[in-house]
């Protein structure tokens, strides 16, 4: 392996990115339990939280030919604060350069992942997904080219699994044979190394100094509105503490560094000319440019280490970083190993307050890279809580209260976690890489009162955000389903939010979504007179500007992705079993695809204004751009003669089935309803349900405005009386499926 600084873009991207796990857990008892092999502890205690929510920040809008976007620098945070906060300072976690935040929530034999277990130690934890990754979403368009290669099996297996025993040693210690904490072989085509894998895409923005920038301005933006943290990083994330602090120094508070993938000063594009980062620090005395940095080199300090750069004597002092506790933390085993002595040396000569831990030095051994989602994550974890205790949290005053007036986000949680489905391999010219990953984070409440559990299903251009509220500290349904008893399942779909897109394994992606895509739903919410929008609905009401910023493009070819939703989906359900699906938007017709797939485990079908009329654009089949089963069997779209419906009131024109109709075989049997709202302006739930019923399906509207339901549009999920609509559709669902 290369030494870093000689790294490639992709090289260290690669190097840099973070593990995703299959599946996390706070107690035992799951249906997932079968899929791991593995229990989790009997006597672990629910997890008790005042709020669990999210937010973006460095919300800002750019224009393009085709309209007003958002700039792409958008940061999205994942928050949870614990019902009883024990420490003084909340944590940061801070992913690796290829991954997200994924990489801190859980492991893939079944265990919580570092931010559970920092929750459960009395900590309030942010995890960032950093520009350009994750639920931040990328466009080329913005963010500069998609990487030429994706990020293949074989470079992840040989850099952060005990595969990379097997490549050659770089400093000739042989640490990566002691490499025995992974969980699972690591090797091409196992089932611990693609889920690593699926996590894995994104980029940096279009130069290092401008991600570095973005990076430092974000960060500053969640501290002001945060307040006073600790920061912890990894890999390629290293940089992001100490950017932050150089802007605000008075608000972090301290810095851990997991294996930073820093070479003071180094060489090549990623080099980091102002010492540890790309972009200037404040020094004194004072350099305006990075040349007026004198240095020299240092001999290696001990075996395994390289030769470092320091700066000459008298060296300038990193002003803003003077007195910020930090820490560099190294495993025993990793390409990293042994330590870090140089970067420490770079900090301590700046006038930092710098150590190094070594996991080995503590009697933790046998980690690589991904120390977090090992075997012995709460072992590795807890020198870095002690060092934390002793140098952070000592000094400072008791912990705060959790905040008051928030107990609409509180949960009390059994269990929570994540995997993938659809972790295909597909071959390519440079490697092998996961092709068409599906997310599904999930939530399980302390007290389950229902028999299934709940899929949530986003829209066209969104991600399973939609359904999480709008980050304002309101509640959003997957709160109430909790609350209500029901474990919840909350996909992001192929190419948008945690599944990562890459055209090498999705295909071209679509245009950049504008705004005056989606203001016409929010604009007529608002403007109606039983208004339930409480924002203006256009572009620059923060709320929609926030909507906005979670919006993904998604793939050009509908065909290959709705084959993706229904494999995806089928696979999902034999894994958690069966369960109610809900959909939005132009996500309805995985409903009908996932029914079609697995009829048996399909429970029932919430249809929040789905898709479009039957026979449609995009539903050549019906519901559908792609086959469904039909009774008498269609081999062909040909073979279905169709009949034109006149336009009745509100209602456009339509087709249905001459008679005698064909039935959808596997959908027969499954209670389904089709939601609208009252001043949303969609029509199609009169056809579809027509449609449906002639197919032979059990299948029945939920018109808001015969509930007394006014004034809600199309994101009914967002505005003021979700919880009104929320119950309306609760009431349907369990009159279908009694507890």
């Amino acid at each position: 392996m290369p030494p870093e600084n000689d790294l490639t873009r992709r090289d260290f991207a690669a190097l840099a990115s973070g593990a995703l796990s299959v599946v996390g857990a706070l107690g035992a008892g799951t249906a997932l339990e079968a899929q791991t092999g593995t229990t989790a502890s009997d006597d672990a205690a629910p997890l008790d939280l005042a709020e669990w929510s999210f937010f973006w920040v460095g919300v800002e809008k750019a224009e393009i030919p085709r309209g007003t976007v958002i700039n792409g620098k958008q940061m999205y945070v994942e928050y949870q604060i614990p019902a009883r906060i024990k420490h003084p300072y909340p944590i940061v976690l801070v992913h690796g350069g290829g991954g997200q935040g994924t990489d801190w929530m859980c492991c893939p034999d079944g265990r919580p992942g570092w931010a559970t277990l920092l929750v459960q130690q009395g900590y309030q934890v942010y995890v960032v997904d950093r520009p350009g990754h994750g639920r931040s979403p990328y466009h080329p368009d913005l963010n500069g080219p998609f990487p030429q290669q994706n990020i293949t099996l074989d470079q992840i297996s040989n850099m952060f699994t005990p595969q990379r025993a097997k490549q050659p040693d770089p400093n000739g210690l042989g640490l990566a044979k002691l490499h025995n904490q992974w969980p699972g072989t690591g090797e091409v085509g196992s089932a611990d190394l693609a889920q690593l894998v699926a996590s894995q895409g994104g980029s940096y923005l279009s130069s290092i100094e401008l991600t570095h920038l973005a990076w430092r301005e974000r960060g500053a933006e969640l501290l002001d509105k945060i307040g006073p943290a600790i920061i912890m990083t990894h890999s390629a994330g290293g940089p992001f503490g100490y950017l932050v602090a150089e802007a605000r120094p008075n608000l972090v508070k301290g810095i851990v560094v997991v294996e930073g993938a820093v070479a003071t000063f180094g060489k090549g594009p990623f080099a980091s000319r102002w010492g540890i980062t790309t972009i200037p620090m404040t020094y004194d005395p004072p350099a305006k440019d990075p040349s007026e940095l004198k240095t020299k080199e240092m001999p290696s300090p001990e075996p395994g280490v390289g030769p470092y750069t320091i700066q000459e004597e008298p060296a300038r002092k990193l002003k803003n970083l003077k007195g910020i506790p930090i820490v560099l933390v190294t495993s025993e085993a990793s390409f990293a190993s042994p330590g870090a002595p140089g970067a420490l040396a770079f900090l301590k000569q700046a006038g930092c307050t710098a150590e190094e831990l070594r996991m080995a030095q503590h009697g933790v051994h046998g980690n690589g890279h991904m120390m977090m989602v090992e075997k012995n994550n709460r072992e590795v974890l807890q020198p870095i809580l002690d060092w934390m205790d002793k140098n952070v949290s000592a000094k400072a005053a008791k912990a705060p209260a959790a905040k008051k007036n928030r107990d609409t986000v509180a949960l009390k949680l059994s269990e929570q976690g994540h995997f993938w489905v659809g972790t295909e391999i597909k071959k390519m010219s440079y490697g092998n890489i996961v092709a068409g990953q599906m997310y599904v984070q999930y939530l399980f409440p302390a007290q389950v009162r229902h028999p299934y559990p709940v899929v949530l299903v986003h829209g066209g251009g969104g991600q399973g955000t939609h359904y999480m509220g709008l980050g304002n500290g309101k509640p959003g349904w997957i709160h109430y389903y909790l609350q209500e008893g029901y474990k919840v399942y909350l996909v992001d779909r192929p190419g948008h939010g945690r599944a990562p897109y890459h055209p090498d394994a999705l295909g071209p992606i679509g245009p950049l979504l504008t705004f005056d895509r989606i203001t016409g739903d929010f604009m007529r919410a608002a403007n109606n007179p039983n208004r339930r929008w409480i924002g203006t609905g256009d572009a620059g009401d923060p709320l929609v500007d926030h909507f906005q910023a979670g919006q993904n493009s998604t793939p050009s070819d509908n065909v290959m992705a709705q084959k993706l939703w229904a494999s995806r989906g089928g696979e999902m359900l034999d894994k958690i079993g069966p369960a109610i699906i809900q959909v939005h938007s132009a996500g309805g017709p995985f409903s009908w695809l996932v029914a079609n797939e697995r009829p048996h485990l399909v429970k029932a079908i919430v249809n929040v204004e789905g898709a479009g009329m039957p026979f449609g654009f995009g539903a050549a089949w019906g519901l559908t751009e792609i086959p469904l089963a039909y009774d008498p069997p269609v081999s062909d779209t040909k073979e279905i003669a169709t009949r034109d419906v006149a336009a009745s009131g509100i209602t456009p024109a339509y087709k249905l089935q001459t008679e005698p109709a064909r039935k959808l075989k596997n959908l027969q049997g499954i209670p389904i309803v089709m939601v609208t709202a009252a001043s949303s302006g969609r029509t199609q739930g009169p056809p579809v349900v027509a449609f449906l019923k002639q197919a032979g399906c059990d299948a029945e509207e939920l018109q808001l405005k015969d509930k007394g339901i006014l004034g809600n549009g199309h994101f009914m999920m967002l505005e003021t009386n979700n919880r009104q609509v929320f119950d309306a559709i609760r009431a349907w669902v369990e009159a279908k499926l009694p507890a």
